[in-house]
């Protein structure tokens, strides 16, 4: 039996077939939760984004012309998703740190980590969640596919609709927010 081609699964997926549709997403699953998880804090937000944006992805399939790669197009999505969860995961994070505080704070009782070393950690942990959460959404975008998810830079203007320079620009930028941010513990 010969493999399909990609958009040959595509066009049988936009035709209505939910098979063709599981086994183009499936290709790229394991990629497509990294990204998700670059802009999650935790592995269930990260499901969830996946899940929102397949689900997304597969409503507007109809609409995909063939004319990007479908992993360009699938990753288009993902960010557009985790960019419009950005708000809930947000409150779901602040919920989710007071917990951890909590929980951190009666654990390094039992634990054998001397209370320093515990508390180097948290608060490097805390630094680098802020320092990320403050970068723009484009500045995060850019870092995360390319120095988390090892994008090219043409990949990564093509899911980002800007130029190659633009996003070297941004990297710039975002890098050096970063290392401004974490100054402290070079």
């Amino acid at each position: 039996m010969l493999r399909e081609t990609e958009d040959e699964l595509v066009r049988s997926a936009q035709a209505g077939n939910i098979a063709a549709f599981e086994r183009l997403v499936r290709s790229f699953e394991r990629q497509m939760l990294a990204v998700a998880a670059g802009f999650a804090h935790t592995p269930d937000d990260a499901n969830d984004i996946y899940q929102d944006a397949m689900l997304a992805a597969y409503r507007a399939l109809p609409n995909f012309k063939l004319e990007s790669k479908f992993s360009t197009w699938l990753h288009k999505i993902i960010v557009n998703t985790a960019l419009s969860n950005r708000r809930k995961l947000k409150r779901t994070w602040q919920k989710m740190a007071a917990i951890k505080t909590e929980y951190e704070h009666e654990e390094k009782y039992i634990s054998n980590e001397t209370p320093e070393h515990s508390l180097i950690d948290s608060e490097l942990n805390t630094k680098i969640n802020q320092a990320l959460n403050k970068l723009s959404d484009t500045e995060r975008i850019a870092f995360v596919l390319c120095h988390q998810q090892g994008f090219k830079l043409r990949e990564a203007a093509e899911v980002m609709s800007c130029t190659d320079n633009s996003v070297k620009v941004v990297l710039f930028r975002a890098r050096k927010k970063l290392q401004e941010q974490l100054r402290d513990f070079h």
